[in-house]
Parts: C-alpha cells; structure tokens; sequence
C-alpha cells in the first residue's frame, strides 16, 4: 500500500511540476504578455549583439514554476523566466531564443559567448562574481524540504548524517551544503550525505519516492511542488529573501541595456504582471542593482 501511495505521489508531482497540475497557483494558458520597443532602452544594446538579430537567453530545466520544459515536448520553456526573457528582448527591440539546459551547463555557455544571458534563478556569490555579472531580478532564497510532517525532524541546523538533494551546478551543491557538511564533521558529527540531480524537479521526486531524507532547493521551486503534492513540506528555509540575479559574462556591454529594460519593465507594469501569471509576487523586486 505505501509503495502504491509513493508512486502515486510521485506521478502527481511530476504532473505538478511539468506545468500541467492547472489550479489557483499559476496559470500557463493566460494570455502571452507582450510589451514594445522603449527607445530609450535600444539603444544602449551594443552594436554587436545588434548585429546579431536575436538575444539568447538561457536558464535550466525542471524548476517550475520559474523555468521548465513544456509539456507537449516541442522544446520549449515555460514560466516567469521565460516569459520575462522575452519581454526583456522586446524592450530592447530584440527577437529572444530561450534555450533550456542543466544548470551546469549556464557558466561556461555565457563565458564562451554561447548564450547572451542567463534568466535562471542565480544565486549572486563572490565565485561567480569572479566570472559573471549579475543585474538583481528576484527574490528567492532555498528551502528545506522533506516529506509531509517532517517525520525525520530535520532542519536546516539538523542535516548532518541525513540525505539531502541538490541540483546539480546549484549554489546549494556548490557552496552551502558542502560548508555544512564540513562544520558537521568539525563538530564531531558525520558529514551531509549530499546527493546531486539533473535538476531540481528530480530531487523533488527522489524525495517522494523515499530514496532521500530531504531537498535543499530554490525556495519559490519547493513552495510550489508542496502546494501541488500534498506528500511533501517546506520545513525550513536558508537565506530567504535574497535577491538573485541575470547573469552576463564578466564586462558585458550588454548589462546596461539589462538593467534599463528591468527599470522599464517595473515602471510600466509588465514586470508585475508576469510575477502575477506565474503567482510569484512575493518575490519581486523594485530595484534592479548591477553586481560586478
């Protein structure tokens, strides 16, 4: 019975999490939400990404409801960021290519020139500093979760010796659950048995399923699959309300025209209404500061 109650679970979440679960929360079919060319705006896109005809903006896969693959398989992204992509470009007077990979994958696509941005949730940390800049977008921050109840007790203060889920290329895999796990084992205690997934809808579904104690993903991505499945909780939170940014290689010419078209966007009401589509209100932002 509980094997049939996990797989279950499991199938409505993953329903939930391909954009099709439908309900109050967010709402995919709504209207596409367009915007026009601000002049203003144009003209501080640098010649040469001009002379390309087109903005690539990428971002990972599985994370509704922020970025994830549609459902009938044609390839295309869905969510706030897609959406917000493309009214950034047509600000800008730019046609956009939304291209979904595993996060892994965003770092040295915009390092190599690949992509022209990155619309995916990223945390703003002194490594990527190193390599990227950032224009802030939106709040988010990472949420513990586990299954309904907690029935472990974990914590964010607790995961020592527990199994935690990450995506992988995360800040979560990259930098907070490895800090943790060393203070674990300074103190004596064992380490985080951190295990690593494509991308966070797959940790999610390791955590229904039973093969791991916990998550340790983007807390607008958890906030959703545990409205959606009824089998998993928020039960802690780590750096909630901190902003996260679009990335561009470092020195981009093209972070200005970035920062303007936000400020647009927020000025005229389309930046709230795609927040709106996608029931993320809560984490905008009305500033839109350059990190470098």
């Amino acid at each position: 019975m509980r094997t049939r109650a996990l797989a279950g679970a499991a199938a409505l979440l993953a329903v939930a999490l391909s954009g099709c679960a439908g309900g109050a929360e967010t709402d995919a079919a709504a209207d596409v939400i367009t915007t026009g060319p601000v002049p203003s705006v144009a003209a501080l896109v640098p010649p040469e990404v001009r002379a390309k005809g087109v903005l690539t903006a990428v971002m990972s896969v599985g994370n509704a409801p922020v970025h994830y693959p549609a459902p009938d398989g044609s390839g295309n992204m869905l969510g706030f960021d897609p959406d917000l992509a493309n009214v950034l470009g047509q600000t800008m007077d730019l046609p956009v290519r939304v291209v979904g990979v595993t996060f892994d994958q965003i770092v040295p696509g915009l390092q190599s020139g690949r992509y022209d941005i990155s619309v995916s949730m990223m945390a703003i940390t002194p490594e990527r500093l190193k390599v990227l800049d950032f224009v802030e977008y939106f709040v988010s921050g990472t949420g513990l979760g586990t299954r309904a109840g907690n029935p472990k007790q974990i914590t964010v203060a607790t995961m020592c010796g527990r199994s935690v889920g990450v995506s992988n290329g995360s800040v979560q895999q990259a930098k907070y659950l490895p800090d943790m796990s060393r203070k674990c084992q300074a103190s004596g205690r064992p380490p985080i048995d951190i295990r690593n997934f494509p991308d966070q809808q797959k940790g999610v579904l390791a955590l229904v399923s039973g093969r791991i104690d916990a998550v340790f993903v983007d807390l607008p991505v958890l906030r959703y699959a545990a409205k959606n499945v009824p089998d998993i909780m928020v039960a802690d939170s780590y750096d909630a309300g901190s902003s996260v940014g679009i990335g561009l290689a470092k020195g981009s010419p093209l972070t200005p025209a970035i920062e303007a078209a936000l400020t647009e966007l927020n000025r005229s009401g389309i930046y709230t209404r795609v927040l709106a589509k996608w029931a993320v209100e809560g984490n905008a932002l009305h500033t839109f500061a350059t990190r470098k």
